[in-house]
C-alpha cells in the first residue's frame, strides 16, 4: 500500500480520517500496521471474510427469517457431511455443549453460547472452510434472536441437539440430515415470537 501522506494525498482526507479508516480495516483483519512500516494489505483469513459476510447482512435489511432460511440450507447439508467425518473428538464436545445447556437451563447466555458452540462444532466437524466462513456471520447475526428463544425454554434445544448428535454418532447422514432440518425448522417458527419481542 502507498505511504500515509501518499494516501491523505490522493484520497483528500486528513491524516486523522485516514488514521481512523486504517485502524478499522486492522481490525476487521483486512491490513496489517506495523511501526515504522507501511500498512500492508492481510493475507485473507476465514474470520476477515466471515466479519465481511456479517457487515453486508447488518446493511442489507435482511430479515429474521432470511437468515433462518440461509441456516438450514447450509446446516443440513453440514450435518450430513458431520455425520460422515466427525472424530471422537469433536462429537465428545458436541455433547459437552449439550450438557452444558443441561446443567445452566435458566441462564440463557450460557445456553445460547453453547448453542452456537455446537453447531460452530459440526461445521468443523464437516472439514469444509467455506461452510465455516458462511455460517459464521449468520450465527452472529442470530444471536439475540436465539437468547430470546431461550428464554421461553431450553428443550427444544437440547431435543434437537441430542438427535442431530445421536445420528452423528451413528453415522447416519440422512438421520442428520432430517434431524437438523426439523431442528432447524422449528427455531425458525419461534423467530416470528423472538422478533416481536426484541422489537417491543
Amino acid at each position: 500500500m502507498p505511504a500515509e501522506h501518499e494516501l491523505t494525498q490522493s484520497l483528500g482526507v486528513s491524516r486523522f480520517s485516514l488514521r481512523e479508516a486504517l485502524r478499522v480495516a486492522q481490525a476487521q483483519g483486512l491490513i496489517e500496521i506495523s511501526q515504522g512500516r507501511r500498512p500492508r494489505v492481510a493475507a485473507p483469513t476465514a474470520d476477515a471474510a466471515a466479519g465481511l459476510i456479517e457487515l453486508t447482512l447488518r446493511r442489507s435489511r435482511r430479515t429474521l427469517l432470511d437468515l433462518a432460511e440461509g441456516r438450514i440450507v447450509l446446516e443440513t447439508h453440514i450435518a450430513r457431511q458431520a455425520a460422515l467425518k466427525a472424530t471422537e473428538q469433536s462429537m465428545a464436545a458436541m455433547q459437552a455443549t449439550v450438557d452444558a445447556v443441561k446443567a445452566h437451563p435458566g441462564d440463557p447466555d450460557r445456553c445460547v453460547d453453547a448453542d452456537i458452540e455446537f453447531h460452530r462444532l459440526l461445521v468443523e466437524a464437516a472439514g469444509n472452510l467455506v461452510f465455516e466462513i458462511m455460517l459464521a456471520p449468520l450465527a452472529r447475526s442470530l444471536r439475540d434472536a436465539r437468547r430470546e428463544t431461550i428464554r421461553r425454554g431450553v428443550r427444544p434445544v437440547l431435543d434437537g441437539h441430542s438427535a442431530v448428535l445421536r445420528a452423528v454418532r451413528a453415522r447416519d447422514g440422512d438421520a442428520a440430515e432430517r434431524a437438523m432440518r426439523e431442528h432447524l425448522e422449528l427455531a425458525r417458527s419461534h423467530l416470528t415470537g423472538a422478533a416481536e419481542t426484541m422489537s417491543s
